[in-house]
């Protein structure tokens, strides 16, 4: 009867076991992307984050190039091919992610998603990025006026290879100019006449995009580009700006990315924090992480899959 005993005792253990192994949920991968003149370093605090709230969580922050200056100075389009190397080199990815770009990566972050998205981008979490393209905002260098009388520079053939920000600056004052010649935001806003099907069918395969912009943004202007908002024509920088509403914008109406299909099926969030532009990764914008990233990390693999099955 003694090995009958241990025998019992051994279901019993190992059913235990298998009880603890069923609580302990697993969550998809994390990759996250630094701003301009950021860094891998950089995002080290949100990743501690995620680890912190979610135990055994894989976190990836992603540096593309090599450190701050490449940020500024490479292709957003060259940023994006490094990025999404960089993604499948990585095989723990490879089941799909959660995706957060804050400023600057939230564009690079989207430029995965739209282009290569092979592993699969699960939420796609965007913190203060000028989806909607940036006008202004660099007040903190040069006067408003500046951004008027600069406005045409930026999309001259060679400062649009050679200076990142160029490659979003949308000026509501030369508009046709920026559906020509704009390298980058053009494309990927799938503003001109040809539309790349690829970039809906990649949005709409979203479990959720989270826009979130902040209403003391310095930097980003308007600050509401982080919800694909932008200036109206002939209208803009800054305070002398009348911003068009995403739902009102033709962007949305006509459907370009999918992000009207999202809204339609209660898969897109817009939210606000209240942070500086730069506080957003540390601790002074916590408060926000908690509120509209965290529940959207902590959507275990068991969910996903079975929401992929409905798909």
């Amino acid at each position: 009867g003694l090995n009958k005993a241990k025998m019992a005792l051994k279901l019993v253990v190992l059913a235990l076991l298998a009880g603890c192994f069923v609580q302990a949920e697993e969550y998809p991968p994390v990759v996250v992307m630094h701003g301009i003149l950021g860094s891998a370093e950089k995002m080290e605090e949100v990743a501690q984050w995620i680890r912190d709230a979610l135990p055994g969580t894989y976190v990836r922050s992603i540096e593309v190039g090599n450190g701050p200056l490449d940020s500024l100075f490479m292709s957003m389009n060259r940023q994006v091919e490094l990025f999404c190397e960089a993604v499948y080199n990585d095989t723990n990815l490879a089941e799909g992610f959660n995706l957060i770009g804050f400023s600057q990566g939230g564009l690079v972050a989207r430029g995965y998603l739209q282009r290569c998205n092979k592993y699969p981008v699960i939420n796609f979490i965007s913190w203060a990025s000028p989806q909607g393209g940036q006008f202004g905002g660099v007040e903190f260098v040069v006067p408003s006026f500046i951004s008027v009388v600069l406005g045409r520079l930026p999309y001259q053939p060679d400062v649009q290879k050679s200076l990142a920000l160029a490659q979003y600056w949308r000026d509501p004052y030369a508009l046709t100019t920026f559906d020509t010649n704009s390298s980058f935001l053009a494309d990927l806003n799938n503003v001109r006449a040809e539309k790349n099907e690829q970039y809906r069918t990649n949005i709409k395969s979203l479990r959720s995009m989270m826009l979130l912009h902040s209403t003391k943004d310095q930097i980003i202007n308007p600050p509401s580009s982080g919800w694909f908002q932008s200036f109206l024509p002939f209208t803009g920088p800054g305070s002398n700006g009348i911003v068009v509403p995403l739902r009102q914008s033709a962007l949305y109406k006509e459907d370009w990315l999918g992000l009207k299909a999202l809204d339609e099926s209660n898969r897109l969030q817009m939210h606000q924090s209240d942070c500086e532009h730069e506080e957003h990764p540390t601790a002074a914008c916590k408060e926000s992480f908690d509120a509209y990233t965290l529940p959207l990390l902590r959507q275990p693999w068991s969910q996903v899959r079975a929401w992929r099955a409905e798909q």
